[in-house]
């Protein structure tokens, strides 16, 4: 009786497998802690940043990645209550997590409340790369921002007048 060809591929693919399913799986470093709370920072040498892309007031924090190199990263963001961010866009997809606070976002490129949508604690929400949005908010708020980088300018406000790297 002769054994096809394909079983024989299938059972030597099948041994030749065997040791690395036996195998050990790699082990994790220890995971190291970076946020304590929506806004405590726990890690040595990482601490909230005034940011110098937004206008005056927002707070800024990389807890994972870079924004200039390729790869994903993640950054939060601490907004005081009433802070308005003008109509702006960014090269790359953004991913939303509202961590703390009402939060209210919009799309276009005129800052207009009644096209906001209100978000809270939880509330995620992804915006396309390129997309003119605006945001307010309503009480202290935290959110938390992924993205993939290279982003060489990683803002772009649709009025070149609200830039404040431009005064």
């Amino acid at each position: 009786m002769r054994i096809p060809n394909r079983v024989v591929l299938a059972g030597l693919l099948a041994a030749a497998a065997l040791p690395a399913l036996a195998a050990e799986p790699p082990s994790l470093a220890p995971a190291q802690l970076l946020m304590t709370s929506p806004d405590a920072v726990a890690a040595a040498g990482k601490s909230w940043q005034e940011s110098k892309t937004v206008p005056a007031g927002m707070k800024m924090i990389v807890i994972h990645g870079d924004p200039s190199q390729a790869g994903p990263y993640v950054f939060r963001a601490l907004i005081p209550a009433g802070y308005k961010l003008p109509p702006h866009r960014h090269p790359d997809q953004r991913s939303v997590l509202v961590l703390k606070g009402t939060y209210w976002s919009g799309v276009g490129e005129n800052f207009e409340q009644e096209k906001m949508k209100k978000f809270t604690p939880g509330h995620f929400y992804i915006t396309d790369a390129r997309t003119p949005h605006f945001a307010w908010a309503e009480s202290d708020v935290v959110i938390q921002e992924m993205g993939v980088g290279p982003v060489a300018n990683p803002i772009e406000f649709v009025h070149t007048s609200d830039d404040p790297r431009t005064k």
